[in-house]
């Protein structure tokens, strides 16, 4: 690769990095906890898509990330050693599409059933039974008062209602955190995918609309607010479209995960500056 790209990237990479790293330091996460989450990303994908022969050649890995062959060791021990625990931390939104878009838990018109906590009648759909079709084995009271404390369900005497198809996490929650990984996973996996296609590849949908001279304080709060409601709007037809071909995707076991991702953005001029900058605004120059 040459030097000239390679300095695009690291550029690049900055300035990607600048939120992330605020909201590390906010939460006490240093840079060596930082460090060591960046080689195990290293090795990894050094071995899921330069290494793909079956065998973990720790001196090739080592030459492939610039990490020495004692790091990479390490950081290998370390991932055989740890708790492999995983999370579905889509359950909740999991479950109130199932609730919006699965009949058998709609009435008249496509409208949510407000729903008993578990069977009353023979056959009657239940909140229990939404869970285990569309959670698995997560506990189902546990999942209730996941989906209340964010808002999306009220109890209603003695029944429960569905007043929102999104489910907002609590603020820092583990599964707020884990969206944030998810998020940027997906837009960076898709920004870089369609970077290194050819000119005659299919790339996926990447565009972007913005103000060309910037916007003031009221005009950002009143397009926060259309796009709230339009954007809304888009998102649940996108969600009746996936829905209507369910079926269709249901024939064949090689699938694999889509979807769309929108967000509304607003830049701080003063972050997108470089060190340098910040550091002569201050005063401080070089020795």
């Amino acid at each position: 690769m040459g030097q000239e790209v390679k300095d695009h990237l690291r550029r690049a990479l900055a300035l990607m990095f600048k939120p992330l790293v605020r909201l590390l330091i906010a939460q006490g996460v240093t840079h060596a906890e930082f460090s060591e989450t960046a080689k195990e990303v290293y090795v990894e994908t050094a071995l899921r898509h330069f290494e793909t022969d079956g065998r973990v050649n720790k001196s090739r890995v080592a030459i492939l990330t610039g990490l020495t062959r004692k790091e990479v060791k390490n950081v290998i021990d370390r991932a055989l050693s740890a708790d492999a625990k995983e999370r579905d931390y889509s359950r909740p939104a999991r479950v109130l599409t199932g609730w919006y878009s699965d009949p058998k838990f709609q009435g008249p018109y496509g409208i949510p059933l407000e729903l008993p906590y578990d069977i009353g009648e023979a056959d009657e759909p239940s909140f229990v039974g939404l869970v285990k079709q569309y959670s698995g084995d997560m506990a189902p009271r546990q999942m209730l008062n996941q989906l209340i404390e964010s808002g999306a369900v009220i109890e209603v005497e003695g029944r429960y209602k569905a007043v929102s198809r999104t489910f907002l996490q609590s603020r820092l929650s583990p599964a707020l955190i884990q969206r944030l990984g998810s998020v940027g996973y997906r837009v960076f996996s898709s920004a870089a995918s369609n970077i290194d296609r050819g000119k005659d590849e299919a790339r996926h949908f990447d565009r972007m609309v913005f103000a060309d001279d910037g916007c003031t304080e009221e005009v950002i709060e009143k397009f926060s607010e259309y796009m709230k409601s339009r954007g809304q709007e888009f998102l649940e037809e996108l969600d009746v479209w996936f829905s209507s071909r369910k079926e269709q995707s249901e024939r064949s076991s090689d699938r694999k995960e889509t979807g769309v991702y929108m967000v509304h953005y607003v830049e701080e001029a003063n972050d997108l500056g470089s060190l340098q900058e910040l550091l002569e605004s201050r005063g401080v120059n070089a020795d």
